[in-house]
């Protein structure tokens, strides 16, 4: 594989993790007004709504509430999981990741890198690293989408309770 096509898949790589990284973003801010508004709605109205309900419906309709609550907080966690640096595990120093090369003397890094720049192993490098880095964000907002389906569910039955 030709350098120049190295540096494509890169460069797509970055994009991807980009794109998480904004789609993460926009459901943590999107998340938090929907939060906050129904949250106050929902306190606020629970007062007047449930007078002459018996008190298993307060009971459900508590139950429900936390539940909601618990999946929101949940999915704000896991997308912000996708937004949050990472830093790789192993003992392996890499030249081409940022916390590695802060910590590396000026001879250390160009030896490193010098090492790295035969046959492209530097870019083979940051090919895999990102790629990582791009899997574990992806997970992380699947993960948060998936735990906001039962969050809409509960929201909606929570608005339907206070309306009956």
């Amino acid at each position: 594989m030709e350098r120049e096509e190295k540096k494509e898949i890169l460069n797509g790589i970055f994009s991807q993790i980009a794109s998480f990284d904004n789609k993460a973003s926009i459901l943590i801010s999107v998340m938090g007004i929907v939060f906050a508004i129904s949250v106050s709605f929902l306190t606020v109205a629970v007062d007047g709504s449930f007078h002459d309900k018996a008190s298993i419906y307060r009971i459900v309709y508590n139950a429900i509430f936390i539940l909601f609550t618990i999946n929101m907080i949940l999915a704000v966690l896991l997308f912000i999981l996708v937004i949050f640096p990472r830093k790789h595990n192993d003992n392996v120093i890499y030249s081409n990741y940022y916390d590695d090369v802060y910590r590396l003397s000026r001879d250390e890094f160009n030896k490193s890198f010098n090492e790295y720049t035969k046959d492209d192993n530097l870019l083979v490098d940051q090919i895999i690293i990102n790629a990582g880095v791009s899997k574990r964000k992806h997970r992380f907002l699947t993960l948060g989408i998936i735990v906001l389906i039962p969050a809409t569910i509960f929201l909606v039955i929570l608005i339907t309770m206070l309306i009956i």
